[in-house]
């Protein structure tokens, strides 16, 4: 099986081997005096690195005590054609989107056009769902379920998810989706806490109806406009290259073999909005920073609580307010932060709000790095940085493709039995790399991996089933069933096995 979900970061995979020493532009701006130059060339040094690793191509930005320390590129806008990062190029945010969806809502609220105890239902009666406030859905406590699954499910789902004709056209393409299949909630409102695309993509249709407004109208007048955010923007996405936004950056991974680039930057949800949908550059995103610390979009009182846990219906509170995550800095003082991953990119705002420091990456390569920013963190505070793990399939891959399949496997073995510290082993691992390879109709070499995976994570529904997809691109249908029936033994709800078993079994290979 090919999708996972880790945190806020949904990933469709398809494996990603990221490029050594690929050819970069690096653009550096040290505004600062000497001894805090000295200090950019720490940051430099260590970007630098994590880029020579295959580890970061992206744009960074740091504040240290509200001014600008460091800035960088380094890597890729684009393949096809090649072109160079920028450090004004336009990144897709993710789901660092959903605190300027936050911001709309708190603007109505202080305009005294909707209340956060209201309930949703007052400004969506369509909704088949009862008793969720417009609180429950800014401090992820709805129990709403993820829509993206009734979407894969039932919205032209004969077509790929990159087919321009299966985009949806905007929120109401989901609103329609959500009241015809009427997918139960998880738990009550206010009973749990869990995270929820569903939850601001609905936010955002409900600042449209509020306030009468295309949702990307009122994100200009009242939030980028204000803000000088001068190229952010809520972006109605059409696939290549766009005169609109000459400056945008494109999602795109890097095969096995470590050459070969593909494009992840079309979806046909691209167009949903709320949850992602915004893009901005690291100047914008520096702008968004100041602008907070102010009473220009909203009353100091209004971002206080933003940056207020949620408390659930027992009383226990929560590590998110109102789009932001909330925990403290290495000084013990409170930090309001966001990740994004989506279609390639990945995004990350880290804010030590009582001592205006500030820590901005932007990621467009499918990167599965995405706690680069401890390093950063490290840096902040006069310490010697962290470097993240390797992950072992970057590597794996890149021996399969140089020396073939048997002298990775052996390879791989020796770095897990004497470097195991300094590399990432896990079963996704070794399943990137088995479906990346299927994928590149290398089938032997993805039976191989397939079947390491099975034998290091026995006990894992997962395993079977991607080596069951493997024997079926091989033509061998009945051990194929065989493992699907195994999968079904660990794991009986897993997704989609029952009519996978009831596809392939026939009364000569049913057992």
């Amino acid at each position: 099986m090919k999708t996972f979900q880790l945190g806020a970061l949904k990933y469709t995979v398809s494996m990603v081997i990221l490029v050594f020493g690929l050819a970069s532009c690096r653009q550096i701006q040290n505004t600062s005096p000497k001894e805090t130059q000295t200090k950019a060339e720490i940051y430099d040094s260590y970007i630098s690195e994590l880029h020579a690793r295959g580890q970061f191509n992206g744009n960074a930005l740091i504040i240290e005590n509200g001014k600008i320390v460091y800035q960088g590129a380094f890597g890729l806008a684009n393949y096809e054609p090649i072109d160079s990062l920028k450090l004004n190029g336009v990144f897709r945010l993710g789901s660092v989107s959903k605190q300027f969806t936050a911001m709309g809502i708190m603007i109505l609220k202080e305009a005294g056009k909707l209340t956060y105890e209201q309930d949703i239902r007052a400004f969506l009666p369509e909704l088949p769902y009862q008793g969720i406030t417009i609180r429950h859905l800014l401090n992820h406590t709805s129990g709403l379920p993820d829509y993206s699954r009734i979407m894969d499910q039932h919205w032209k789902n004969d077509l790929a998810y990159d087919d321009p004709e299966r985009f949806i056209s905007g929120n109401e393409d989901v609103l329609q989706m959500l009241c015809e299949y009427k997918p139960p909630v998880h738990f009550k409102p206010g009973e749990k806490w869990e995270y929820s695309n569903t939850g601001y993509n609905l936010l955002a249709t409900l600042i449209s109806r509020v306030s009468a407004m295309p949702f990307n109208a009122f994100m200009q007048e009242k939030v980028f406009g204000p803000a000088k955010m001068s190229n952010a923007c809520v972006y109605q996405y059409m696939p290549g290259f766009d005169d609109k936004m000459p400056n945008r950056v494109f999602g795109f991974g890097t095969k096995f073999n470590g050459n070969d680039k593909f494009s992840t930057d079309a979806h046909y949800l691209n167009n949903a909005k709320g949850e992602g949908g915004v893009y901005a550059t690291l100047e914008d995103l520096t702008k968004w920073d100041r602008v907070l610390y102010t009473d220009l979009l909203v009353s100091k009182q209004t971002m206080e609580e933003a940056f207020t846990p949620g408390i659930l219906n027992n009383g226990n509170r929560t590590d998110y307010g109102l789009g932001w995550f909330i925990s403290k800095s290495p000084n013990g003082k409170k930090v309001v932060k966001h990740k994004g991953g989506w279609a390639g990119f990945l995004t990350n705002i880290y804010r030590e709000i009582e001592e205006e420091n500030c820590i901005i990456t932007l990621t467009n390569n499918n990167s599965r790095y995405f706690n680069i920013e401890e390093g950063l963190i490290d840096i902040l505070h006069n310490k010697p940085p962290r470097y993240p793990k390797i992950f072992i399939a970057d590597v794996f891959g890149k021996k399969v493709q140089d020396e073939g399949i048997v002298a990775a496997i052996a390879y791989y073995k020796k770095l897990k039995a004497e470097q195991f510290d300094n590399y990432v082993f896990n079963e996704y691992e070794l399943n990137f790399l088995g479906y990346e390879l299927l994928e590149d109709k290398k089938v032997n070499e993805a039976l191989a991996v397939f079947k390491l995976n099975k034998e290091a994570y026995p006990n894992s529904a997962n395993v079977y089933d991607s080596y069951g997809d493997a024997l079926l691109e091989k033509g061998d249908t009945v051990n194929a069933l065989i493992n699907f029936k195994k999968v079904k033994a660990l794991d009986a709800e897993f997704f989609g096995i029952h009519e996978k078993i009831e596809k392939y079994a026939s009364p000569k290979n049913s057992q």
